[in-house]
């Protein structure tokens, strides 16, 4: 039974130290995209192009109006905010209220998709509400716990500057709420650690055997005649990893890019 254990241990061994060789062999391409990537947003500060940013929010969270208001305090010209939630009452959209308040030059709107939605993924119900209520042809689809830097819109709209590209995401770092919020501790800490440093290897080496063929949840942003040539956001409505399923290819005539 030792062999047995011994083996196991082995073969975990040599599989791990292969994936680390892949991300490490990964990660020099990715910094010189970001590199190039910074250089092309300060050579072409001017390219802001009007955005709508989908935000669908459910109930309360930790940070929730911290995280809401970075979205109001973007250094870019013309954008509007949209909030969904499946109820009128709900405490996520009465969060979201309370912070546009404080920042009336943004236009922001609110929207309830009209209660439980016969999808099982029930984000994407909000999703299509929102789509319709757009008035910009570039949607930012980001979640209701993510915060964001001033110059965060700027990097998001870049990749566009290219026709060809269709669809961007981006990394992201995990960050976990402080303990008198959540309670949480420690568990909350290494899932923080899991986002930051697990997703991210498994991003890397998926993208430089591949290409980007999926996008990320915390930031989804897409060119709207993408989105309907994909058949609208009612293709992710059966899948609750609806970034998986959100993407662009040669049968959509674009390309998804991650910076």
């Amino acid at each position: 039974m030792s062999y047995l254990f011994l083996g196991l241990a082995l073969i975990g061994l040599i599989s791990s130290t292969v994936f680390t060789g892949m991300v490490l062999w990964a990660v020099p391409g990715y910094l010189r995209e970001v590199r190039a990537a910074r250089a092309a947003l300060c050579a072409q500060p001017g390219f802001t192009p009007p955005l709508t940013l989908l935000k669908p929010v459910h109930g309360a969270e930790p940070g929730l109006e911290s995280h809401i208001a970075s979205f109001f305090e973007q250094e870019y010209p013309e954008y509007e905010i949209l909030f969904c939630a499946r109820s009128a009452d709900d405490a996520g959209l009465a969060a979201a209220r309370r912070v546009a308040e404080r920042y009336p030059r943004i236009p922001a709107k609110f929207i309830v998709n009209g209660g439980q939605p016969d999808y099982i993924n029930a984000k994407v119900a909000s999703l299509e509400v929102m789509a319709a209520a757009a008035a910009h042809e570039i949607l930012v689809i980001s979640d209701s716990d993510v915060r964001v830097t001033p110059e965060y819109l700027r990097a998001v709209a870049l990749p566009f500057a290219d026709e060809r590209v269709g669809a961007m995401c981006c990394p992201y770092r995990g960050v976990a709420a402080p303990q008198d919020e959540s309670g949480t501790g420690l568990w909350a800490r290494l899932e923080a650690v899991g986002m930051s440093v697990e997703m991210t290897a498994g991003v890397l080496v998926a993208r430089s055997l591949e290409g980007m063929q999926f996008v990320l949840g915390p930031t989804m942003a897409f060119r709207r005649d993408v989105i309907r040539r994909m058949g609208g956001f009612r293709v992710a409505a059966d899948y609750c990893a609806d970034d998986f399923v959100l993407q662009t290819g040669p049968d959509g005539g674009a390309e998804s890019s991650c910076h």
